[in-house]
């Protein structure tokens, strides 16, 4: 699978098999993850793998979209640490943005292994306190992992084109329609 087909097929999964993802493949796709871009190469994340329901049960009740949660096999969390030797980057929330491509490349390398996932949006506060985060680390996202029940082929009426969303130079000043699907 190249990169191209990973992020065009690439589905949320909701439904999960009740196999769990065996400890070394998760390890592949965190090992995998660590290699996004960082500002300064900072690496300003760390990741916690939750098996335990009880915890994931805990954290449903601050996910008002995560319900499916629960029955994932097993959770990853995925934290932004602050950025020591950046203090301004700290200023600006670098740290944040950093954490959601790690994310974004986790969930790559877990498709490409045939694993799903799905982004989940949670209270942050409530997670990190759940979860015993210390001072200054914040929750980025709780992604469900596990291997897909059933997977929906995308549609191609599911996503705007291309020539909408590119800009020249500013905002408003349309790129040269390459695209026109």
């Amino acid at each position: 699978m190249n990169v191209r087909e990973a992020i065009t097929n690439r589905r949320s999964v909701r439904k999960f098999q009740s196999t769990p993802v065996p400890d070394e493949v998760l390890f592949e796709i965190l090992d995998t993850a660590r290699w996004s871009p960082s500002p300064g190469n900072s690496q300003p994340w760390r990741f916690i793998v939750i098996k335990d329901k009880e915890t994931l049960k805990k954290i449903v009740a601050h996910a008002k979209y995560g319900a499916h949660l629960i029955n994932a096999p097993m959770a990853i969390v995925v934290i932004a640490t602050p950025m020591e030797a950046f203090s301004w980057y700290n200023e600006i929330e670098e740290n944040k943005y950093a954490g959601a491509v790690v994310a974004t490349t986790l969930m790559l390398a877990a498709w490409e292994r045939g694993v799903g996932t799905c982004w989940v949006s949670i209270e942050r506060k409530k997670v990190a306190e759940i979860l015993g985060l210390p001072a200054r680390h914040e929750v980025v996202s709780v992604i469900p992992i596990g291997y897909p029940e059933k997977i929906e082929p995308h549609n191609d009426n599911d996503r705007n084109p291309a020539y909408i969303m590119i800009y020249a130079e500013k905002f408003g000043e349309r790129f040269p329609r390459i695209d026109k699907k």
